[in-house]
Parts: C-alpha cells; structure tokens; sequence
C-alpha cells in the first residue's frame, strides 16, 4: 500500500519535520542544516501547490545554503493555524512558518542572531514579503514587529520573491479587462462561502489541474516540467478534501481587503522591504507579454507609483523570457536556480 501523500517525505535527502507551532499549527517542513550558523534559505510554495514545486530546485541548492521548505498551513499537509479557526493572513501564517523554523534549527540557543533568506513562489511570495516588511520596523497595528523575529533570534537578510506584484498593486490593475481576465480567481476565492461549493461542483480535480495549465507558459516543454513525477496529480488528491478547498480559499479571502489596508498602512508609515530583493516574474503571464511594467510597478515608476523597497536599498527585478510561465520554479527551473545561487553568493555563499 502506498505511503499517504500527508506523511509522505518529499525530499528524501532532507529531513521531514512535524512542529507544533503557537499558531495551532502542526508545520510539516524539509529541511537540511550545512552547521556553522550559516543563514537559511527558506522555500514557500504558493496556490494551488505544495512544496513539492521546489523538486527541481532543492538539488542545486543543498549544497550551498541551508534550507527550510515549509508545507502552507491549511493547504493538506500542514495542519491550520489557530487549530482551523483563525484568519489565514500572511502575517499570522508567516509567523508560524517562522515559529517552526527556529525550533527545527535551534536558533534561540544560538549565541548570535541567524540570518534567514526568505523566497517563495506565488502566495509563498506573498508571505516573505509581509515578513520581510514585518522586519524592517513595527507599525501600530502590528507592535510585535521587528520584536518577533529578535524574541526567535533570526534576522531577515535578504528576499527573493517569484511571480508576484505587491497585493495592493495587483487589486489597483483589476480595472484591466486582460488583468481581470487573467486574475478572475482572486475575487472568487475571497468569497469563500460561494467559491467552494462552486469548485466541489465543477470537480476539484478540473479546477487543480485548470489553474496549472491556464497559468502555465507557451514554451512546448512548460506543461511537461510541471506535469513530471505526477507532481500535478499530488496537488488534485490533496485538494480533494473539503477542508483544503477551504481553507486556501480563506488564504485568498485575508488576501483582500484586509492584506490590502496592511499595506496601504505601511506604504503611509514608511514601511518598505529594507533587505537586498529579487523579483522573477514570467515575462508573458503576470507581464502580460510586455504591456505590464512589472519592474516599474516594483520600483514605483508605474501604476499608483508606489515604492515597495527602501531608498537605495538593491533591489533586482528579472523578466523571464522563452515563453516561461507562472510557475517558475518547475517551468524556469534553471534559469531560477542561477539566478538565486547568484544572489546567495552576495552574502558570501
């Protein structure tokens, strides 16, 4: 009998963690330590996935960074925050993932602060950018601030964030037809009470499989790198329990109005990423082939002109081309393996 896909070590060279967390959350992650407090590299996956996206990736970086690959809480492995009952922000779902970080590697015993990296794909992105903002300062509606990565003992050095806009930016374009088009499933997950009986209905597995090769590129070997190792099909049998619908659809409904007045708050109070950045975004999807400016969108040049890093803080923002899609970490696996090696060794890795 096969092994069930909720126990299931995905990473056979890493080590499978279980970690309660203050959230309520049991965090499954995979993790692998090179020792000498050398800082850690984290993987966050995004909708409608799980980290087994990383596959490709974790064989050209375990041997240069330690890494942390975190199962989201509420996405079927990883059990919710709050014991199924809280609001799935990325604040609150970001701190658990910290919260099992620094357990697995010890790090309030360490004698110095251990640097993290933060990275993810999709909502994954999402949350290290909340996170990397969290770091730079507190803010009245989030006291705990900087103090909640000091009381773990870690710091933020650096984000790499893979095909995403700010949140706010990405609602302000919704008055694009294409951009709506593309993006209809924003609105329809935040509400959640419509949006999951309306999957159940139309059939978990079309919607799983829809939202993988919609966003997918038109490079002929695209869909295939997604669909290797059944991969896709994992994700259709995680999704077909009616609490993981939900709950990624409640990570969807945080991600409206409330994430949004977060960051409309942070943008008055000054509050930027003040950490080394990388952004990678498929070039013909969220680029839509070049009529969106994501760069200047990142920079503040464009759009709403509002400036999400820091004043002379580096920023770096790559546009992959060839026909990748959404999906950069199975479809551009290459091209984002050296690209973040490149950025690692800034830090002297």
């Amino acid at each position: 009998m096969a092994e069930p896909i909720e126990t299931r070590n995905f990473f056979p060279a890493l080590q499978r963690n279980v970690t309660p967390t203050a959230s309520g959350s049991e965090v499954v992650s995979y993790t692998s330590d090179l020792g000498n407090g050398g800082p850690i590299l984290t993987l966050i996956h995004g909708y409608p996935q799980s980290a087994l996206i990383w596959r490709h990736l974790v064989p050209l970086l375990q041997s240069k960074v330690s890494l942390f690959i975190p199962e989201l809480p509420g996405y079927g492995i990883s059990t919710p925050i709050s014991a199924g009952t809280g609001e799935h922000t990325k604040r609150a779902v970001g701190r658990a993932l910290v919260d099992a970080l620094a357990q697995v590697f010890g790090t309030s015993s360490s004698s110095s602060p251990r640097k993290i990296m933060l990275a993810g794909h999709d909502r994954g992105a999402r949350i290290c950018h909340r996170l990397a903002v969290d770091a730079s300062s507190s803010s009245p509606s989030d006291p705990e601030g900087t103090n909640f990565f000091a009381g773990v003992n870690l710091s933020v050095a650096g984000v790499i964030m893979l095909d995403i806009l700010p949140t706010k930016s990405q609602w302000d374009l919704f008055s694009s037809p294409p951009i709506s088009q593309s993006y209809f499933h924003w609105p329809l997950l935040a509400n959640v009470e419509l949006a999951v009986p309306m999957i159940q209905a139309f059939g978990v597995a079309n919607w799983v499989r829809g939202a993988h090769l919609r966003l997918a590129g038109s490079a002929e070997d695209s869909k295939l790198r997604i669909m290797k190792d059944d991969v896709m099909e994992t994700h259709v049998k995680l999704f077909e329990r009616e609490d993981v619908v939900r709950w990624t659809c409640e990570d969807y409904k945080a991600g409206a109005a409330r994430e949004v007045q977060e960051q409309v708050e942070d943008l008055k109070q000054g509050r930027r990423v003040e950490v080394p950045t990388l952004v990678m975004f498929s070039r013909e999807k969220l680029g839509q082939g070049g009529k969106l400016d994501v760069k200047g969108v990142w920079r503040g040049t464009a759009g709403q002109k509002d400036r999400w890093v820091g004043e002379g803080v580096e920023l770096e923002v790559v546009g992959v081309e060839g026909g990748r899609g959404h999906y950069l970490p199975e479809e551009a696996y290459d091209v984002v393996g050296e690209r973040v090696v490149t950025f690692l060794e800034r830090f002297g890795l």
